[in-house]
This record gives C-alpha cells, sequence and structure tokens, in this order.
C-alpha cells in the first residue's frame, strides 16, 4: 500500500494501459481535486462471484465511490469501483464536468483493459475444476507447430471408466466432487517445466499433452487413481481407472484437430474392443474413416428411417398417448439399431446431426399428418449430451420447429440423465427455456440416487422416464422405493413413464404404485411410419388391466 496520494493526473499518466487517454485542458485544471484511493473489480460469471482484485493506492481510503460495468449478466460481468476522497467537499458543476470525463474516459479504459486481462484468464482455464480448458489446449497447439517442438509431445485423451455408476449410487454431487479430485490428480501429473499440460474439456473427459518419454508414466499413473468420498458421514477410497486414445505429434500434422481426431479414433477403438489404453495407427484410421464416412453418407442421402415407439396410457382405456422417435439406419439389407453405431455416431460428432434429422423429419410428418386429418399425439426426439455443449440448443430446436409450423406441444425432447450429470447448469438453462415455449422436456433413463431429488427439483420437465426392472413387484422395499417416487414425481408435477416393462403382473404393480403411462414391447414394439400412422388411426389398445379391480375392491 502505497504510503503518499499521488494526485490523479499524474497518478493515470503513469499507467501503460491509460496511454490512448487524451487529458484535456478541464481535466488538468481539475485533477487535483480528486484523488483514487483505490480500485477493486470483481469479477462474476453468471452472477456468482469468482474472482476478486482491489489495489491500493493511498492510505486514505474514502467514503465515496463510482462503479463502471462491462459484460452481460447471463455471461462475464467485471465491475470496477473506483473508491475516491474529493476537495472540496461540494463539487462545482465545472468540477463534476471533470467526474464525467473520467468516467468516460479514463476509468473506461481502465476498466476495458482490465477485463480483458481477466477475460483471457476466463477464456483459457475451467474456473471450476482450476485447470485448463480447450480454448486454452488449442492456443497450445498453435504455438507448438508454429515454433517447431510439437513432435516432442504425445497427447492422450482419456476418460474416467463407470462414472455413471458412480453416480447412479451416491448421486451427481458425489460424483462430480469425485471428478473434481480426479481432475486435481491429474493436473499434478505434467512438469510445466517440460511444456507438459493437463486440460479438462468437460465431465469426465480430460486431455494430457506430455512428452512421448513419459507415456509409460502416464499409462501407469491413469491406471488406479484413488479418491476419497465422503457419503453419509461416511468416508472411503474409490479408485478410478480409465480408458485412453493417445496419438504422437508427428510431421505431417499440421493443426490441433487433425491431433485430437487421432485420439478421438483411438479412443473409439478402445471403447468398441473393451481395452483400456490405445495408441492411434493407420489400421485404427482406415477403419474408423471407412465407417464414419459410411454413417456421414447415409446421413447426407436421408438413408436414416424413423420408427416410433408408442407410450400407452393405461389409467382408463388402454389408449395410445405419445411416442419417441427413433433413428434406424437400414445397411446391407438388415436394420442397424442405435446400439449398434451411437458410439461412433457420438465419437465423431455425427450424433448432433441425427438428432436434427429426426427432429426435421418428425416434425415435417406431424404437419402432413395433419394435413391428412389424422388425431395426433405428442412425438419425443432424443437429444443426445453432446448438443449441451451448444448454449444456443433450445433456440435452434425452437427455429425447426418453427420452420415447419408445428405446435409446440405437440413435440418433445428428451435427454438421458447420464449424459446430462455432468452439464447440469446447461441442462437447466435449456429445459426451462424449452419449457417455457411450450416444448415438451423428458428426463430419460432417471435414476433413483441422491441425484434423483435435485434433478426433480432444479430442472424443468413434463416426463420422467424410469426403467422397470429396478422395481421388483415382490421386493417390498422396491414397490415402497416405485411408490415414493412415483408420489413425489406427480407433486412435483411431473409425469412418469416406466419402460422395460416384462409382464402384465409387473404393469399392474406399477399402476397400484399411481404409474399410469407405459412404453414397452409390452404392448407395442417400435413401429415404421406406415405402421405408425395406423396405430394413430386406431389408437385403443386391447389390454386386460386387473389392477384397477383390486384397487377398486380396496
Amino acid at each position: 500500500m502505497n504510503s503518499a496520494a499521488p494526485n490523479i493526473k499524474s497518478f493515470f499518466e503513469t499507467l501503460d494501459e491509460c496511454v490512448e487517454c487524451r487529458f484535456n485542458e478541464n481535466f488538468s485544471r481539475y485533477a487535483n481535486y480528486l484523488s483514487i484511493a483505490k480500485i477493486d473489480d470483481t469479477q462474476f460469471i453468471s452472477g456468482k462471484t469468482v474472482a476478486k482484485n482491489v489495489d491500493y493506492l493511498t492510505d486514505n481510503v474514502g467514503q465515496e465511490y463510482f462503479e463502471i460495468s462491462l459484460g452481460t449478466p447471463d455471461s462475464v460481468t467485471t465491475v470496477i469501483r473506483f473508491t475516491y476522497t474529493q476537495f472540496p467537499p461540494q463539487l462545482t458543476e465545472e468540477q463534476k464536468e471533470f467526474m464525467n470525463i473520467f468516467r468516460n474516459s479514463v476509468a473506461n479504459k481502465i476498466s476495458v483493459y482490465r477485463l480483458s486481462a481477466q477475460y483471457a484468464y476466463l477464456y483459457n482455464n475451467d474456473i471450476e475444476f482450476g485447470m485448463h480448458n480447450v480454448n486454452y489446449l488449442f492456443n497450445k497447439f498453435e504455438e507448438m507447430f508454429a515454433s517447431g517442438i510439437a513432435t516432442q509431445y504425445s497427447v492422450a485423451f482419456i476418460n474416467i471408466k463407470h462414472v455413471n455408476q458412480l453416480n447412479r449410487y451416491f448421486g451427481s454431487d458425489i460424483a462430480g466432487s469425485a471428478i473434481k479430485t480426479f481432475g486435481a490428480k491429474l493436473n499434478t501429473f505434467p512438469d510445466d517445466t517440460k511444456g507438459e499440460f493437463a486440460v479438462h474439456l468437460g465431465g469426465d473427459n480430460f486431455v494430457v499433452v506430455l512428452t512421448t518419454s513419459r507415456l509409460p508414466e502416464l499409462e501407469q499413473f491413469i491406471s488406479a487413481v484413488p479418491v476419497v468420498l465422503t457419503y453419509g458421514g461416511d468416508r472411503f477410497e474409490h479408485v478410478f481407472n480409465c480408458r485412453a486414445g493417445i496419438t504422437t505429434i508427428r510431421h505431417n500434422h499440421r493443426f490441433g484437430n487433425h491431433v485430437m481426431g487421432e485420439c478421438s479414433q483411438a479412443f473409439s477403438y478402445s471403447k468398441k474392443n473393451n481395452v483400456d489404453i490405445v495408441y492411434y495407427s493407420e489400421e485404427i484410421n482406415e477403419s474408423n474413416h471407412n465407417n464414419t464416412e459410411t454413417l456421414t453418407r447415409a446421413l447426407n442421402e436421408n438413408k436414416f428411417l424413423i420408427y416410433y415407439q408408442p407410450v400407452i396410457n393405461l389409467e382408463d382405456k388402454p389408449v395410445l398417448h405419445a411416442a419417441e422417435a427413433l433413428a434406424r439406419w437400414p445397411l446391407d439389407g438388415k436394420i442397424i439399431s442405435p446400439k449398434e453405431f451411437i458410439t461412433l455416431a457420438t465419437d465423431s460428432g455425427i450424433v448432433t446431426k441425427i438428432d436434427f434429422y429426426v427432429l426435421e423429419n418428425v416434425c415435417r410428418n406431424i404437419m402432413s399428418w395433419k394435413a391428412q386429418g389424422i388425431s395426433l399425439v405428442p412425438i419425443t426426439v432424443n437429444f443426445s449430451g453432446r448438443n449441451l455443449f451448444n448454449s444456443a440448443i433450445a433456440d435452434d430446436i425452437l427455429k425447426v420447429i418453427d420452420k415447419y409450423g408445428v405446435d409446440h406441444h405437440l413435440i418433445g425432447i428428451e435427454f438421458s440423465e447420464p449424459d446430462f450429470t455432468q452439464r447440469m447448469p446447461v441442462l437447466k438453462d435449456v429445459s426451462h427455456a424449452l419449457c417455457e415455449a411450450g416444448v415438451l422436456v423428458t428426463l430419460d433413463k432417471f435414476s433413483t440416487g441422491q441425484s434423483t431429488l435435485t434433478m426433480l427439483h432444479d430442472i424443468d420437465a413434463s416426463y420422467v422416464k424410469i426403467n422397470a426392472d429396478r422395481f421388483d413387484p415382490d421386493d417390498p422395499k422396491g414397490r415402497i422405493i416405485a411408490n415414493n417416487m412415483i408420489n413425489l414425481a406427480g407433486m412435483l408435477g411431473y409425469k412418469v413413464i416406466c419402460e422395460g416393462i416384462g409382464s402384465q403382473k409387473q404393469a399392474d404393480d406399477l399402476i397400484m404404485c399411481g404409474c399410469n403411462l407405459f412404453q414397452s414391447f409390452l404392448y407395442d414394439k417400435p413401429l415404421s411410419e406406415r405402421f405408425f400412422v395406423q396405430r394413430l388411426q386406431n389408437p385403443c389398445y386391447d389390454i386386460e388391466i386387473t389392477a384397477k379391480e383390486t384397487a377398486a375392491q380396496v
């Protein structure tokens, strides 16, 4: 802290960031009437304080201040507060004019300068994890290629295995905390004196850039990373192991995208063949390239088919309530289900295009059926968690729906819990925007873990889906869980859809728990467009339900 109180003109004349300020005659004339004592800047991200910096310029801080704000409340905001002492206590009109000059020139320029420095940090770092982010990764790639040192390094794309199980058992908060702990440990592995670094890509995905000679050390490190968890007051150790796709930077590499593409291909191969560590090779490239090219060509040529799996309402007369649109890929004379191509589509990024392909076709079909006078039901389209990395995803969905003039209440968007647990803040915003617009939102694969209550409280949605195999009709505890969960969802305004029903006895038991909506092969399999139209025209089902009779007798 400086002991002397510099007058404002001499102080600002010494600041490099003010070299472009133009001190006019009025500024010089009245500068001695104002002495800046302290500058504090506070940084907010979506309203949450993430950084605060204070510079004392004099011991005599004073009581009066004014603020300059830069940024937008829904993203990054920096507020610069200038605390000052003034003489005499009452400002004349000319002195007030000087204050305006200060606000509009010097103060604003300093604010811009400081915000730029802070934004550069935010742009390159994941504040929540305390790690570099993807922007930093690709900036470093550019530097490495430009300086000619890139070929000294290898790059590993790392994914923590079995995070979904951890989330299912303990909830998203504990799983998220465990991932952060893993990230903190991984962040200690690189040797920054050698130019090595680690990056958090999002969720349970990380990247490490390291000198090639240290790859064996990395393999050993990620094979077993212990983290301490606290659950129900108990502390215990959980050991994470990882899957990784690795490539060594070669002379023919020119861009970071090329390097990361090879890591992604090696990683896809590791998942498909259940091998933890895979190094990129030309054989892998040829195989993945052919598969991805075939998938992309099928999408571009509109070769995908849309099937519709009905959701049945058993509350009164069994009747068609809604449907879920499913992508099917016809190849070499047979229909390939999503389970067989979804991993390739997700790893290559094509999955987001497939999601919008399905949405476009559903909207087009709805308007065609409406023109034919066919009674309609809401149709839900699955959207991968990959879409949650697009902050404008809600707007993009609404643009497609509105392009075809479809009533919003006839379209639903379904997100799967394993996909969204690590992108919860984005999902909250997306679900809210879609619900506000009247679009139905469904949360699929809804767990019974700790995350359930958090999501029921935080997420806007119309439906939640649970898998019936989690509730054994002969298990009293399972019955209690099912009953309470369905009742709680109902009280909060959600409708519950049970999927995977294996028998009518199981369905009857869930009806007794309060669930009336079912999606199951027991009642209807996914239907091609032609057969689904027939179902729309004949929406009633001939199903015998005994649960309601039992309930009536009770």
